[in-house]
């Protein structure tokens, strides 16, 4: 085990000083470059994820880091699209399996139920049907996740609103969101 020294307050400060002056110098090209390619909104979380990396990496900058920079924008815009291609996947996967379910079920139903669990963002579906599809508590969800169970207790009542507001949204009938939403202690 080595003993490794904290950097003294020059040093920190130093750091910080130099990732401002990327910051300032290269996110309005940063933000251009997402900005092509995203709405403002989706731009600005480019922008965010690039500099993060930037202050993990700060050591790795290059003398020119624009090109270094796009590259790493290029790997971020990469990652939301896969993480977006996954969504679709689950999606249809959602679409096809109440399909199956429902040939002699209430169709008009679990169609609304994933329709309306279509709508929510990917975080709020994980919540929801790790507790519905995989059986989790919260205690088994929250170390899935790992996040302190008072997150997770807020984060799954905040979804199941969401979800709530989504199938009412969708006009389905009483007791379809019973299924998503019983939770095992």
């Amino acid at each position: 085990m080595t003993n490794r020294a904290l950097p003294d307050t020059y040093e920190v400060v130093a750091e910080r000083e130099r990732f401002e002056a990327i910051y300032k110098a290269q996110a309005g090209a940063i933000r251009s470059y997402a900005r092509r390619r995203l709405d403002a909104p989706e731009a600005d979380d480019v922008v965010a994820d690039v500099f993060l990396v930037v202050w993990r990496r700060l050591e790795e900058v290059p003398a020119d880091p624009l090109p270094w920079l796009l590259g790493i924008a290029r790997r971020v815009l990469a990652n939301r699209r896969r993480a977006e291609s996954r969504s679709e996947a689950l999606q249809n996967r959602l679409r096809n399996e109440a399909l199956v379910r429902s040939a002699d079920g209430d169709r008009e139903g679990e169609l609304a139920t994933i329709r309306a669990l279509g709508t929510l963002s990917e975080l709020d579906q994980e919540l929801l049907l790790l507790i519905a599809w995989d059986g989790l508590s919260r205690s088994q969800l929250a170390a899935a996740l790992g996040l302190g169970q008072g997150t997770v207790r807020m984060r799954l009542h905040r979804a199941r609103q969401r979800f709530v507001q989504a199938l009412a949204a969708q006009d389905a009938g009483v007791g379809a969101e019973s299924s998503v939403l019983e939770v095992s202690t």
